[in-house]
């Protein structure tokens, strides 16, 4: 059970920012610095202390003792490091009219709220952040969470079509949301053997 029964909405908001330990330069330690990697996927890093700043957003909504390992953490994380590198090498990439759209309808729309306002200050309270900080990172964040979601719209459509099943964006049917958890799986299955754990 999660530790807070949040609105759907506000709870998006939160959880957008997961992932933010997995992407580009955020993680990729600087020559010279020795910063300690947990994980890799060819280009892309997973340092100790991204893991220990997910680890922590995470307990936030799931609670500290509901947290998985490190290792099913790391797996998340590169399975969405997988998702993107897939989604761009399909031309999936979000417009900025749809980024500002996602923003509006999540953040902004929840600030605009008192019980979302609420939510997020008491979020930021707990990550040790301040808004700002929050903002630009969810703002940074924006294009990799819908790219991710293209290819899984991308993936559902393409099933629907393929098994002649009504499209309906904000309702898929069991048996498409299991196609695509399929198509997780089997892309993860395919590219990792290119992960490398250092813990």
């Amino acid at each position: 059970m999660r530790r807070r029964c949040f609105p759907i909405l506000l709870l998006a908001v939160v959880l957008s920012l997961f992932g933010c330990a997995t992407q580009g330069p955020q993680t990729a330690p600087q020559p010279g610095t020795g910063e300690p990697l947990a994980a890799a996927y060819k280009e892309e890093t997973i340092t100790q202390a991204g893991l220990e700043t997910y680890k922590k957003q995470l307990a936030y909504v799931e609670g500290e003792e509901n947290l998985p390992s490190d290792r099913e953490i790391l797996d998340s994380l590169l399975k969405n490091i997988i998702l993107l590198e897939e989604a761009q090498a399909q031309g999936l990439t979000p417009t900025q009219g749809e980024i500002e759209t996602y923003l509006q309808e999540t953040l902004y729309t929840a600030c605009a709220l008192p019980e979302g306002k609420a939510l997020i200050d008491d979020y930021c309270a707990s990550q040790g952040v301040p808004y700002a900080d929050y903002e630009a990172d969810l703002r940074d964040q924006a294009p990799r969470f819908l790219a991710r979601a293209k290819l899984k719209e991308k993936v559902a459509r393409d099933y629907c079509q393929a098994h002649n099943l009504t499209w309906e964006a904000n309702n898929w049917p069991q048996e498409v949301q299991e196609a695509v958890a399929a198509y997780e799986e089997d892309l993860w299955q395919a590219h990792k053997k290119d992960v490398i754990y250092y813990r």
